[in-house]
């Protein structure tokens, strides 16, 4: 990321399309290398992670409106949703101890 002085005029930011990305954070004129894919190749880890996800997020259907609502409620005020803290809590676990 790099701060610029003012946001460029639309011509220019055109003329960088696809290859700079302009935006604002926080109300700050920033840019960026413009995000591109990591290809179709991942990662030994994330693939792994691919058959627990896909689970979670059936799984969500077949709860119980009380335990969907416990969810939305746990959540409030975290930045995420129910759904979004049950695949969490299902992915990682619910509370993760020190081991020592």
């Amino acid at each position: 990321m790099a701060i610029v002085t003012a946001m460029p005029q639309l011509a220019i930011i055109d003329g960088f399309k696809d290859v700079v990305d302009f935006y604002y954070w926080m109300g700050i004129p920033c840019a960026r290398k413009w995000p591109n894919s990591p290809g179709h190749i991942r990662t030994p880890a994330v693939m792994e992670g691919w058959l627990p996800f896909t689970y979670a997020a059936k799984e969500w259907n077949n709860l119980s409106l009380e335990i969907q609502a416990a969810y939305n409620e746990w959540s409030t005020n975290s930045g995420l949703s129910g759904r979004d803290m049950f695949t969490r809590s299902y992915m990682t676990g619910l509370y993760r101890y020190p081991i020592p």
